[in-house]
């Protein structure tokens, strides 16, 4: 199904976008999704110790290697710790070579022979279509992925908030409610004091899944 432009409706008229895809706008709290990865990765095969190490010993790496993972259109090739690059391939099957810095830093934009853009890295949420809910009072928002082509517009954006995990709940189920979207799925689970909720949410040919992550006494995120 054919959706209006994402984004604020420009003087002229502009191309029509098509629906989204599952999982195509998505926050995700960046320090939650890592905490869990580490949890898991603890409990079914002994590497917690290691994934500490890994992000201590290499921030930077660590940043671009988990930005270029949750992006569909890209695919680590190589990496190489000694000049702090990584090689990765598109979905056209090019290979570029970028730093863990400028990856991280979200100062990549790369172009397929199509004239389809994808910004790689975190950035301000400017490019966020206008119809994704943002809950008030958000903090350090940043939209770690966005991909806009001839067909559809995706992307991931995450933040934190002073309002507990029901609150946002709450929240989100009356902002996606007014846009006339129903809920797909919804999925809670419990790791060491910390509380994960997982909702996808769709209609109009658009879809939205939001992560809230909380643990006491840190600001919840989204």
């Amino acid at each position: 199904m054919d959706q209006p432009p994402a984004f604020s409706p420009p003087p002229v008229p502009a191309p029509v976008k098509k629906g989204l895809p599952a999982l195509a706008w998505v926050g995700i709290g960046c320090g939650g999704l890592l905490l869990i990865a580490i949890i898991v990765g603890g409990i079914l095969v002994g590497k917690l110790t290691n994934k500490f190490k890994e992000f201590a010993a290499n921030p930077e790496k660590a940043g671009a290697e988990m930005i270029v993972s949750m992006n569909p259109d890209l695919k680590k090739v190589s990496s190489n710790d000694e000049k702090g690059e990584m090689t990765i391939r598109t979905k056209d099957g090019e290979l570029i070579t970028l730093s863990y810095k400028d990856i991280s830093e979200g100062k990549i934009t790369v172009k397929d022979k199509d004239g389809n853009t994808t910004r790689i890295g975190s950035a301000d949420l400017s490019q966020v279509p206008a119809w994704v809910p943002k809950a008030p009072g958000i903090t350090d928002g940043i939209s770690t992925y966005h991909s806009d082509t001839a067909n559809e517009i995706t992307g991931q954006f995450s933040g934190k908030s002073d309002q507990t995990m029901e609150q946002l709940k709450i929240f989100y189920d009356a902002e996606t409610s007014t846009l006339g979207f129903g809920i797909n799925s919804s999925k809670s689970m419990n790791l060491n004091d910390t509380n994960v909720i997982t909702n996808s949410y769709s209609g109009d040919g658009k879809t939205l899944t939001i992560i809230i992550t909380e643990k006491s006494g840190e600001k919840t995120l989204i």
